[in-house]
């Protein structure tokens, strides 16, 4: 068998290469992200004078995490009780295992004691302030900060609320357990609060 020389050799890795230099450099398209307030949508009402029920709207190619909802109200007011969530369906992560989730909208009925005659009028009871925690993440492998929203909800009216207000707990990668607690980016831009899943 007949060694090539080192010319011989060098032709030969450019004679391989060649097609790879001639093909044309392609960009890396990074999907386009959904504000958080676009791929999570939140309405919360009274059923009755003792349920709340919480409407999200979740986008598609977006999923949000069971295990991830909390909700408590203003010191003072009555507290929530234990929320009913539908079952989910589980998904397999490469980090977390198994992880049930939801996909296109889920309804969270949450009951409160037995109004007194408290809310008659202006009384305490008649309005409840409660704030709603949240995480979800696309599909291209990006988790969004926890999110919270407040409501501000009268008892007697069944009448829909969109939140007052929308607050981001730090940003995670992927994590179930949320990330540290920070304020938004000088930016304002959701790319600076979330970044890529391992």
């Amino acid at each position: 068998m007949k060694l090539l020389n080192p010319a011989q050799v060098l032709a030969l890795l450019m004679l391989v290469a060649a097609p790879l230099w001639a093909a044309p450099a392609r960009d890396v398209v990074q999907p386009e992200l959904l504000d958080v307030e676009q791929a999570f949508q939140v309405s919360a009402r009274f059923l009755d004078a003792n349920t709340v029920e919480l409407s999200y709207r979740i986008a598609d190619g977006y999923y949000m995490y069971r295990a991830r909802f909390k909700f408590v109200s203003e010191e003072g007011q009555p507290a929530p009780g234990k929320a009913r969530t539908p079952a989910g369906k589980f998904k397999q992560d490469a980090t977390f295992g198994r992880v049930e989730t939801y996909r296109k909208s889920v309804r969270v009925l949450l009951p409160f004691a037995k109004a007194g005659k408290s809310t008659a009028a202006s009384g305490p009871e008649k309005f409840i302030t409660l704030q709603a925690t949240s995480q979800g993440c696309a599909d291209a492998g990006v988790c969004y900060p926890p999110q919270r929203h407040q409501f501000r909800l009268e008892r007697g009216s069944t009448a829909t609320v969109l939140p007052l207000a929308t607050a981001s707990s730090g940003f995670s990668s992927g994590s179930l357990q949320g990330g540290a607690s920070g304020s938004a980016p000088p930016s304002g831009r959701i790319s600076d609060l979330i970044k890529r899943a391992p």
